[in-house]
C-alpha cells in the first residue's frame, strides 16, 4: 500500500482539523500566505478570517482534499511539493509559508524548505509544526527494542523523518533559515505533571510531543 492510500484510509476529521496553535503563531500584517499541504483549507479560512489575510494559496497533493480546500482558499495547487518545480508566483511572493504536520512526511524535506524560501519575501516567516521523537512515549518504546507505527500520533505509519528539537533546529539552519520562535504542544495529565515536579523540571522536555517553529531567512 503506498503512502498515499495509508492518509486517504484516515478519517475525515484527520483533515478537517483548525490549527489554532499554528494560527496564534502567524504575525500580523501577512498578506499572502502559502499553505503547504492545506488538506481542506480549514486552517487557512480561519487565519484569513481572524488576520485579515488577503491571498490564501495552497499545496495539497490529494484532489479530494485540494477539492474542498478550493472553496475556502483563493487557488489551490493540487500537486506533490516534492515533485514541483515551479509554484507559478514571483519569488519573493509569499510573506508567511504554513508547513504544519508536512515536513515529517517528505523524503527529503530540507530540498523543499530550500525550495520554499525562494517564495519567502525578505521579511516573511515560515512556521512549522513537527512531532517530538524525544517524547517520553517512543524512547520508553525503544528502551523495550520496540519501534512500531501507529495509525496517528508520534509514530504515525505515514512519517519518513523523526526529530528532536535540536536537529529540527539543525534542519532549518542547513535550508537557509533562522529558528526566531519555538513553542511547543505537551502531554499535559497528571503523571506528566507529577513527573515534571518531581524531577524540579528535568522530565519537561520529554513531555513535549510536537514543537511548532517559526523561522526567517538566514
Amino acid at each position: 500500500m503506498s503512502t498515499a492510500d495509508y492518509y486517504l484510509e484516515k478519517d475525515a476529521s484527520y483533515y478537517a482539523l483548525v490549527r489554532y496553535d499554528v494560527i496564534g503563531m502567524i504575525p500580523r500584517g501577512v498578506r499572502r500566505m502559502l499553505d503547504i499541504g492545506c488538506s481542506n483549507g480549514a486552517t487557512s479560512a480561519v487565519a484569513k478570517e481572524q488576520l485579515g489575510i488577503e491571498e490564501t494559496v495552497g499545496v495539497e497533493p490529494f484532489a479530494s482534499s485540494a477539492a474542498l480546500a478550493a472553496g475556502h482558499m483563493d487557488r489551490v495547487i493540487n500537486a506533490d511539493i516534492e515533485v514541483l518545480e515551479d509554484l507559478g508566483f514571483p519569488e519573493g511572493y509569499f510573506d508567511c509559508i504554513i508547513c504544519a504536520d508536512v515536513l515529517e512526511h517528505l523524503r527529503d524535506p530540507w530540498a523543499v524548505l530550500r525550495f520554499l524560501r525562494r517564495y519567502l519575501s525578505d521579511d516573511g516567516c515560515l512556521i512549522a509544526s513537527i512531532p517530538n521523537i524525544q517524547h517520553i512515549v517512543p524512547l520508553l518504546k525503544m528502551a523495550r527494542n520496540r519501534f512500531e507505527y501507529e495509525e496517528h500520533g508520534i509514530l504515525d505509519r505515514t512519517h519518513l523523518r523523526f526529530f528532536t528539537l535540536h536537529t529540527m533546529i539543525r534542519m532549518f539552519n542547513d535550508s537557509g533559515f533562522a529558528v526566531e520562535m519555538v513553542e511547543s504542544n505537551r502531554s499535559n495529565s497528571l503523571p506528566y505533571r507529577l513527573a515534571t515536579i518531581a524531577s524540579l523540571g528535568l522530565f519537561r522536555p520529554f513531555t513535549v510531543f510536537q514543537y511548532r517553529l517559526r523561522c526567517r531567512k538566514a
